[in-house]
């Protein structure tokens, strides 16, 4: 061992010999404030009771995987304001979904009541080349929905069109007596003296 030159500064055998990488210790990010806890347990609690969802579901599935942490303690300060986020985008979604089962259920009942499926797919294919009504947004949905709420609109219209007439010739006089009584009782006049005069 005593034959070891050591020439290098700091001890160092040789200077240049060595490469030296520093790396940086893991910052340590301060947890979320008691408030900003008690802000996301209030949020967590509204979006429960709105959607019927229970809110260990939300914090787990919503604020735990977006963030990235396995309990609310570990969720760091920087990153509150995503949880925040994650939670009003899930609401958002949710609230979309449902506007859409509300109205794929009103529109399955009016074409129902109507019986007017084959009429509905048939537009539906036309004007949006698709006719399930789940696989649609909601502004197609709206536009289907008036269709079928103004179907029955259209259809006594056509109906009394193509229905032949029934009236008989003693409703039509009666009809003309009525909206011409004046020139009705000259004819009947001249009738009268023309059945004396033969």
């Amino acid at each position: 061992m005593g034959d070891i030159d050591v020439d290098g500064s700091k001890n160092r055998v040789a200077g240049r010999d060595y490469i030296e990488v520093n790396l940086p210790g893991k910052d340590v990010e301060e947890p979320i404030t008691q408030q900003q806890r008690s802000m996301l347990r209030q949020l967590v609690e509204e979006i429960s009771a709105e959607s019927g969802t229970d809110a260990r579901i939300l914090w787990r599935e919503v604020v735990h995987a977006r963030v990235g942490v396995e309990h609310v303690g570990e969720i760091p300060r920087s990153r509150f304001l995503e949880a925040q986020d994650a939670l009003v985008s899930w609401l958002d979604g949710h609230r979309t979904k449902a506007n859409v089962r509300m109205l794929v259920d009103r529109i399955r009942a009016i074409t129902d009541a109507k019986e007017i499926e084959s009429q509905r797919d048939t537009w539906c294919l036309r004007q949006f080349g698709e006719k399930h009504l789940n696989a649609m947004g909601t502004e197609h949905l709206r536009q289907v929905l008036a269709y079928v709420e103004d179907f029955q609109a259209l259809q006594p219209a056509v109906a009394e069109a193509n229905e032949p007439r029934k009236l008989g010739f003693i409703t039509d006089v009666r009809g003309f007596m009525a909206a011409y009584p004046v020139h009705s009782g000259a004819i009947a006049l001249v009738l009268f003296i023309l059945g004396r005069i033969s």
